[in-house]
């Protein structure tokens, strides 16, 4: 996901940043000096203009406007897809020109005037985190999914695959206040991997929703062992469902045991389900999203 944005007057002089995740003390002017005199180094030495650097831990994606008044960098996880930080990016140089032209081409060294981008970078810019919630038929997918208020939207990706999603907004993080949760069968998800292979790359959490009976646990096992395999960068939890059925249904914890993937218990009838899915899942984002991102980044 994106971390940081920064944007860099053409002087090496920074003149909006925003921080998403991670750490908000950061040296914007250390860092625009490295990166102008990188693009600079780049130029003399006839490389051209940088479009990305990586490092071991994020990425730095480049781009500049056409009169070459500011440099406009994006900040992403080193796994995250480019092509995805590259589109928001384009969107971010164009209307963040097109609404301040006359202000860079004559500025001041005034960076308080462009505050009022941060609307415009929350609402367009910033990529939620994204969830993806799979798992069997009649293991409770679609009822924990109607815990959540607001429409569920039925999504059509790139390759015109329908998606399950909705949009969950989030109170316990200072500026992580929605993810998205998207919602797809498991057996459909590994026999079509290669369909879904922009969804497998792009979600950061991938959440197995199981039954707790020891049948369902199995065909979880098997399946989830294929799946592993396909994915590169999200992390997996066990959400084990129908807890209530404490004859047929194993603990969460010998779930953990069987499956070697942290594992919450779960009941979506609760009358307290709605209240206990919005911790499981703010554990997860705390987990591996804003904790990985501050340890990467110290």
């Amino acid at each position: 996901m994106i971390s940081k944005i920064l944007i860099i007057m053409s002087n090496g002089i920074p003149c909006y940043g925003k921080t998403f995740v991670g750490d908000t003390d950061m040296d914007y002017d250390l860092v625009s000096g490295f990166l102008t005199a990188i693009s600079s180094i780049a130029k003399e030495i006839g490389g051209g203009e940088i479009r990305s650097l990586y490092f071991r831990n994020f990425n730095f994606i480049y781009t500049r406007d056409e009169e070459n008044l500011c440099m406009f960098i994006i900040v992403t996880d080193i796994d995250d897809p480019e092509e995805d930080a590259r589109e928001k990016l384009e969107l971010l140089k164009t209307e963040f020109i097109n609404r301040f032209h006359s202000d860079l081409k004559n500025w001041d060294c005034e960076t308080g005037k462009f505050e009022v981008f941060d609307e415009f970078v929350e609402k367009r810019i910033y990529i939620p985190p994204r969830i993806l919630m799979i798992g069997e038929e009649g293991v409770g997918k679609s009822t924990i999914m109607n815990l959540f208020p607001g429409e569920t939207i039925l999504e059509l990706d790139d390759d015109l695959n329908e998606i399950i999603q909705k949009s969950i907004t989030l109170s316990n993080f200072e500026r992580i206040n929605e993810c998205i949760l998207r919602e797809i069968d498991l057996k459909e998800l590994i026999d079509n991997s290669k369909i879904y292979r922009s969804l497998l790359d792009s979600v950061d959490i991938i959440c197995i929703v199981t039954n707790s009976g020891a049948s369902n646990i199995g065909r979880t096992q098997r399946l989830f062992s294929q799946l592993e395999k396909k994915v590169k960068k999200a992390d997996f939890y066990v959400l084990a469902n129908f807890q209530d059925l404490q004859n047929t249904s194993y603990e969460p914890e010998k779930v953990q045991e069987m499956l070697g993937i942290q594992t919450y218990g779960f009941c979506a009838i609760k009358k307290e389900a709605k209240e206990k899915i919005y911790e499981i899942m703010s554990e997860m984002i705390k987990i591996s999203i804003i904790e990985k991102i501050i340890s990467k980044q110290g």
